[in-house]
């Protein structure tokens, strides 16, 4: 990608980004398994790169804009000191459920602190403690609270996870938000 790189992509280049996820829990529910963990990564993997079953569905009027985006998520395999990791991080918190405030990106907070955003997506999973599924920021916010927020029973396809929210799309959706894109109806606040 262009911008922090100093390049742009080559032709039919695909950006691989490694993903950290940070698990936080307090009761065993909600400590997600790695199958569900990487259940989400497949899910949008099929879903950026255009190769999920459902594709055929996309209505007639977006379907001339439909794509592989070319982009691919893989667990991180390195940590930032260089060592091998699973890409997973879980962390115990006495914290029954987390606002939409970002104290779940610090570990003074109850939760654990960002991965260098320039290296990596990183990924909160923990019980939110309001209607809402998940959260990302948009390109250019903070380092400390750069990612997606993601509650435990929206994540992946298998596990925890419940229909209709079993399909991994909140995430899909989280990450379309990361990566700037805006609803279609637009992102004004009108009081929902």
């Amino acid at each position: 990608a262009s911008g922090t790189s100093g390049r742009d992509t080559v032709p039919n280049e695909v950006i691989n980004i490694p993903v950290e996820v940070h698990i936080l829990y307090k009761t065993a529910a909600y400590n997600i398994t790695d199958d569900q963990v990487q259940s989400q990564i497949d899910a949008l993997n099929r879903d950026y790169r255009m190769l999920n079953t459902d594709a055929a569905n996309v209505p007639a009027v977006f379907k001339s804009r439909a794509a592989d985006c070319r982009i691919n998520f893989c667990l991180a395999k390195v940590a930032p000191g260089g060592y091998s990791t699973s890409g997973i991080v879980r962390k115990y918190t006495n914290r029954d459920f987390f606002y939409a405030n970002d104290d779940m990106k610090f570990s003074s907070k109850g939760g654990t602190n960002a991965w260098d955003t320039k290296k990596y997506l990183n990924i909160w999973v923990c019980n939110l403690g309001s209607r809402a599924l998940g959260y990302a920021t948009p390109p250019g916010t903070d380092a400390a609270i750069d990612g997606l927020v993601i509650s435990p029973a929206a994540f992946g396809t298998r596990g925890i996870v419940s229909s209709p929210f079993n399909k991994g799309r909140t995430a899909t959706h989280e990450v379309a938000h990361w990566l700037g894109l805006k609803h279609i109806w637009g992102d004004a606040n009108c009081g929902s």
